[in-house]
């Protein structure tokens, strides 16, 4: 029986959704009118305002109706995950419009112009949009959703950190169970505002769930056999509305796994894609670098300019540093980036280093010094926080030497120390950023680097790429991971 609470969160999420497509149209109108005819020399035609809309805003329900059957109204999903159901729903949703529009010849009172910059507007609204709704009814508790985490307490800690940083998904953590006694009653952290303690023994799980009035479980506990597994999952099936599993296969490619399986044999298989080495997926990926890397670089230019003159200016040596990386599947190509550093800046380090032996070890770990590297230039110090000087990048991505997403360019020294992932690594083309880079970036050692871009390789898909892409621009802005 669908609750209460169920029912008004829907309600908001679709009169949300309504105000959200509103607001988007107004603004298409806007550009419509306003900015277009600006840009672009376009023959007159007749204006229509938002109101011109209304008596035709039945074609919307064509876009609700996609967002009913991407279960937009009905599953709970992470922030990407909606995303990505978002996005597909919204470009079929206004494809259909469009269709309805032609079949109801509705033509002579509709402006397609508009409703494709409509559609284009969602794209970015929308997830705000949703975030912040879901957000509030957390906050009023009628977004939350109470769930009870089966797991030892070092399995937990990354379940909890997800939760925590995930409203989207709204899980309040009601308590942890845990086979260890020494743990009974400690807190492994917060949710919701509230200590997440270790509450019993895993055995007492169907009881610690009545009485904490969890409606799902999570069970992350290492080294269970699957025997134990599904006898845990039995008894709880009939006492929880769902219950995730989270398998000990940490690091192995998630993003294009998909499950399938023998029924009469009940087998269940895990399938595990590489869409590096399909031809389309790379045609893809090298079409969207071109596309976004053009108008990145056009737009750019002005700024490029500032740069090699400050550059040039202030202190002695060519406007560029142009140095010998590993590129595509190993091969060399010179990669570029705005010179940050004094000419004679590897006579410094190694000279700062003998003065500093202490930091020796940072400097092995990081391939960099998280204090005042004496290589820098002033100008170099304000690029390099605000990744300034890898702008020139985008000639390599045009090129075709780098991606603008992709694993870290590695110097050629460095090939020994990334070991048996460097195959991975490299069968895809370095980038401008990448997952590590959104993950930490210069707090990383080069080892946690290594690990990131080898699942970033294993799960590529173009959808990550946007991600990566979004959050770099989060990164830059906020200065997450700079010194």
């Amino acid at each position: 029986m669908v609750s209460a609470r169920t029912i008004v969160c829907t309600i908001f999420l679709l009169l949300s959704d309504v105000l959200t497509g509103a607001l988007a149209l107004e603004l298409a109108v806007l550009v419509r009118i306003q900015w277009l005819p600006r840009i672009f020399s376009l023959h007159p035609v007749p204006v229509y305002r938002f109101m011109d809309y209304l008596p035709h805003s039945w074609v919307w329900l064509l876009l609700i109706a996609f967002y009913i059957a991407e279960g937009l109204y009905t599953q709970r999903r992470t922030f990407w995950t909606e995303v990505g159901y978002l996005t597909k729903a919204t470009s079929l949703g206004i494809v259909a419009v469009l269709a309805a529009i032609a079949l109801g010849k509705l033509g002579p009172y509709i402006s397609r112009a508009t409703i494709v910059l409509t559609g284009l507007i969602l794209l970015f609204l929308m997830p705000l949009s949703r975030y912040w709704t879901k957000r509030l009814l957390g906050l009023l508790n009628l977004w939350r959703r109470r769930i009870l985490v089966l797991s030892a307490r070092d399995a937990a800690r990354p379940a909890l950190q997800g939760f925590k940083e995930d409203p989207v998904l709204g899980y309040h953590v009601v308590g942890v169970l845990d086979d260890d006694p020494r743990v009974l009653d400690r807190s492994l952290g917060t949710s919701y505002g509230q200590p997440v303690l270790v509450l019993g023994r895993l055995a007492l799980a169907p009881q610690l769930l009545c009485q904490n009035l969890a409606e799902d479980v999570l069970v992350a506990v290492p080294g269970i056999s699957d025997d134990q597994l599904l006898r845990l999952v039995n008894v709880l099936r009939s006492k929880c509305e769902s219950i995730y599993v989270v398998p000990s296969l940490r690091g192995l490619p998630m993003m294009n796994l998909r499950v399938d399986g023998f029924l009469r044999q009940q087998v269940l298989m895990l399938k595990f894609s590489n869409n590096l080495v399909k031809p389309l997926n790379n045609f893809l990926k090298r079409t969207f670098d071109l596309i976004v890397g053009s108008l990145l670089t056009l737009m750019g230019l002005p700024l490029m300019g500032v740069i090699a003159f400050l550059v040039k200016v202030t202190s002695k040596g060519p406007v560029l540093f142009v140095q010998e990386r590993i590129g595509h599947r190993g091969e060399l190509f010179p990669c570029l980036k705005f010179r940050t550093m004094l000419i004679n800046g590897d006579e410094q380090i190694e000279t700062y280093l003998e003065r500093n032996p202490h930091l020796a070890a940072e400097w092995h770990a990081y391939a960099k010094l998280k204090s005042t590297d004496p290589r820098l230039t002033a100008i170099g110090r304000f690029l390099r926080r605000w990744s300034l000087d890898e702008v020139p990048q985008l000639l390599n991505v045009l090129r075709g030497d780098m991606s603008l997403v992709g694993p870290r360019p590695y110097l050629p020294k460095e090939k020994d120390r990334i070991g048996e992932e460097f195959a991975t690594i490299v069968a895809a083309r370095p980038g401008m950023t990448g997952f590590w880079q959104v993950n930490g970036k210069n707090h990383l050692t080069l080892d946690d680097r290594v690990r990131l871009e080898a699942w970033y390789a294993r799960n590529w898909r173009i959808w990550l790429d946007i991600i990566i892409l979004v959050k770099t621009v989060k990164t830059v802005l906020l200065g997450e991971g700079t010194y």
